[in-house]
């Protein structure tokens, strides 16, 4: 087998056996040629890696690119992958610096997650109005704006720890970071949302909050 060719069989017979396998032993099996195994691993986790990168760049078709890279990258660098790290963290780290070098590359205004309406506004400490919510691609462009204020690196963080849900010291795995430095990123993510969204979208808060 040839390093670096990323080659994803259809489902097999070979698949009842891979699939049962761990990480860690899918890995293993990989490492010494089998692609099956490589490929059960690329449909155990491309669903909710493309789910993640997507909310970070909110680009569902850039997000698709972005996860066919990481796994490359990852297939490339097998040889590197060292056990003690669970192997999804370490293909979401791959994957998150791609889509942070993705962000970083773009003149163009940078776009957000188009997730649940409510939701991203909860985790920023706001509710829009119900009436506004009607209008839910309205709201998605606000949104989309406010979060252009945000770094790569805060963006990532907010995404991973507030929309994703994971425990801070996975996220501090997945983007090579300190448990310390996730909380500031979610930190300054969140207080710089309330200010984007005040500064230019006062009608979004409540009335006493508005002055």
């Amino acid at each position: 087998m040839t390093r670096g060719k990323l080659c994803v069989l259809p489902g097999t017979a070979r698949d009842l056996a891979v699939v049962t396998m761990d990480d860690r032993e899918a890995v293993r099996a990989a490492r010494a040629g089998d692609d099956v195994a490589f490929a059960a691993l690329v449909r155990r986790y491309s669903g909710g890696l493309h789910r993640a990168v997507a909310r970070i760049l909110a680009d569902d078709t850039e997000a698709w690119d972005v996860v066919q890279m990481a796994f490359v990258r990852a297939w490339q660098g097998l040889e590197r992958y060292d056990e003690r790290w669970s192997f999804s963290t370490w293909l979401y780290r791959i994957a998150s610096n791609l889509a942070i070098d993705l962000l970083r590359s773009r003149n163009s205004r940078e776009k957000a997650h188009r997730a649940g309406a409510e939701h991203r506004f909860r985790v920023v400490g706001e509710t829009p109005p119900a009436s506004e919510l009607a209008d839910r691609r309205e709201v998605d462009r606000l949104f989309d704006e406010l979060v252009s204020c945000l770094t790569p690196q805060q963006r990532s963080a907010f995404v991973l720890r507030e929309l994703e849900g994971w425990e801070t010291a996975d996220v501090a795995d997945a983007l090579g970071c300190t448990t310390t430095t996730v909380r500031n990123h979610v930190f300054q993510a969140r207080k710089l949302l309330r200010e984007e969204l005040a500064r230019r979208f006062p009608e979004y808060l409540p009335k006493s909050r508005r002055a």
